[in-house]
């Protein structure tokens, strides 16, 4: 399957930076407070009452980065209800009772074809065995050997009849049908194996497959089948993703030393398991079993149970958080005296856009430094929004090159889908920060310049006026 190219949009808003450079030591400190810690969720409005001069403000963008997330909270874990056999069970037809049912006249078929002829078949059936009835009767041994071709003809007729119908059903009932036609034809597989050539026995194992053994999975492992942990195609994939980034077993749990962390993946998170759970919090996952009867496949709890998902939260509460942080350090340094120390600065989450001690001692001097503060907390925080998204991109693809990952094309499908929401994510965040700061630097900022002319006019209204009094003083003396 071809993959979809992505190529990242931004270009990081350097506004706070810049001014920060330029705004060094020529204001003197002031003894305005700071804003108080309520995290990211700051409103515009006090952000404006902090400010000291209201140009500034909007040509930085006018408060947070973004505006705040709709929901904070975790998503909740929901489930199916009752569960939907994914299979009609067509290997419950049993021919006996078809051949059975046809002689005896119970279903329609062969009686309608003979009509009243074979009304004593029933009885010389059951009474003679077959070499007798052909030396007897040979006429009632042909009709009857007929009406059994006959019911083995309906009985596969029905029995494809029955296999159609149930792959139609499923495609309308359950989107997980390729799971389980993948963990059917594993045990179709080993039925061949063990037949020993007998392709009929081979048959009837497949007619009978469950699909509670499982279909192969991460590390070759069987997954989703019945006492085995669910499939979860995000989870899993990001977890292997992850190992594989760093020369691990796909299925460890094993954190990565520091002095063996080479990239952001083992610097943004510690092992597998984290990175996973990250992954799922933002993009939502699904919980995928593969027994034909869901009522085989309950093991695990809530969190394996067919048909069991949980939504994304988005990047709206990773960009929260980070923004939060940043304030708090900010703060910190800003208010605190001396020289701020490597380790201290590296407590900022900035995505590798490094904070120097100049913008910190610059931060200390400037009298606009709340509003400052504020907007680059929130720069910051979205550049290390920016890097741990398309971390997790590259984690979750790089999952899907895991062998038994890429043999599912059901697997490789729902990754995709769930890259597709995360770059959407990200083109989300990128059009909303460019609109916010559009939006500010037209209206907003027009009105400030209006405002500075009306004062400026103003100004000089007042020494024209003070000039005339003045001519007026001296006149009224020379006479």
């Amino acid at each position: 399957m071809k993959k979809a190219r992505y190529t990242t949009p931004f270009s990081f808003p350097g506004a706070a930076l810049a001014l920060f450079t330029s705004m060094l030591l020529s204001c003197p400190a002031s003894a305005i407070s700071l804003p108080s810690l309520s995290g990211a969720g700051k409103s515009a409005g006090d952000a404006v009452g902090n400010a000291v001069s209201d140009g500034l403000f909007y040509s930085i963008g006018g408060g947070s980065v973004i505006s705040q997330s709709p929901t904070s909270n975790s998503m909740q874990l929901l489930g199916l209800k009752a569960g939907i056999n994914s299979d009609l069970m067509c290997g419950n037809f049993d021919i006996k009772t078809t051949v059975s049912n046809q002689l005896n006249g119970l279903t329609s078929g062969f009686k309608d074809l003979m009509g009243n002829v074979v009304q004593g078949a029933t009885g010389a059936v059951t009474s003679m065995p077959a070499m007798v009835i052909q030396r007897a009767n040979p006429g009632l041994y042909d009709m009857i050997t007929n009406g059994v071709a006959q019911a083995g003809l309906s009985f596969d007729r029905s029995k494809l009849s029955c296999e159609n119908l149930s792959k139609k059903l499923a495609d309308y009932t359950m989107g997980d049908r390729a799971w389980t036609d993948s963990a059917v034809g594993d045990e179709y597989r080993d039925a061949v194996t063990r037949s020993g050539g007998d392709a009929l026995k081979a048959e009837e194992a497949k007619d009978n497959a469950t699909g509670e053994e499982g279909a192969r999975w991460i590390g070759g492992q069987k997954a989703g089948g019945k006492g085995q942990p669910a499939i979860q195609p995000t989870r899993d994939m990001s977890k292997a993703g992850y190992n594989m980034m760093n020369n691990l077993p796909v299925n460890s749990n094993r954190s990565v030393p520091k002095n063996q962390c080479n990239g952001s993946a083992c610097r943004i998170f510690s092992n597998a398991e984290e990175a996973a759970a990250a992954v799922v919090k933002v993009l939502g996952d699904r919980s995928i079993r593969t027994c034909t009867a869901p009522s085989q496949c309950q093991s695990g709890g809530e969190d394996n149970a067919p048909g069991a998902s949980v939504a994304g939260t988005g990047f709206g509460p990773m960009l929260d958080e980070a923004t939060k942080t940043n304030l708090e350090t900010l703060n910190r340094l800003v208010n605190s005296r001396g020289t701020p120390s490597v380790e201290e600065l590296g407590k900022l989450k900035t995505g590798g856009l490094a904070v120097t001690r100049g913008v910190i001692e610059a931060l200390r001097d400037d009298t606009d430094r709340n509003t400052l503060i504020q907007r680059l907390a929130g720069e910051l925080a979205m550049a290390n929004t920016i890097e741990t998204a398309l971390t997790m991109r590259q984690i979750l693809t790089t999952g899907e090159s895991e062998p038994n990952a890429a043999a599912q094309k059901q697997a490789i499908e729902e990754g995709d889908r769930r890259v597709g929401s995360l770059d959407r994510g990200l083109e989300n965040l990128k059009n909303e920060m460019e609109l916010r700061r559009a939006v500010s630097s037209n209206s907003l900022l027009k009105t400030l310049e209006r405002q500075e002319i009306r004062n400026s006019t103003n100004q000089l209204q007042q020494k024209d006026a003070g000039g005339d009094e003045k001519m007026s003083v001296i006149e009224q003396r020379s006479q």
